[in-house]
């Protein structure tokens, strides 16, 4: 693989996939920690705060996803059909 062979725009658009996928991964694990940690305390608020935010996903249905969730598949499965066509 010669660097004078590819072209400009697909190594910066790779690069720039790489580092954007790499700060979303570090902002979100931060913020998942921080959550974490929060929700790790001891006194009675946050006690409260955290079964509360427990119930409510327990009470969470699947079923009443299931048709955003179809969706979502399907436009994924249509995104890697168009991206595979396009390759060839």
């Amino acid at each position: 693989m010669n660097l004078a062979e590819q072209d400009l725009f697909e190594v910066w658009r790779t690069i720039l996939c790489v580092l954007c996928t790499i700060y979303a991964l570090v902002v979100m694990g931060q913020s998942l920690w921080s959550w974490l940690v929060f929700f790790a305390g001891d006194d009675r608020r946050t006690a409260m705060l955290r079964s509360y935010a427990l119930v409510q996903l327990l009470r969470l249905r699947p079923r009443r996803f299931s048709w955003e969730f179809l969706q979502i598949g399907a436009w994924l499965v249509v995104l890697a059909l168009l991206l595979n066509w396009h390759r060839i």
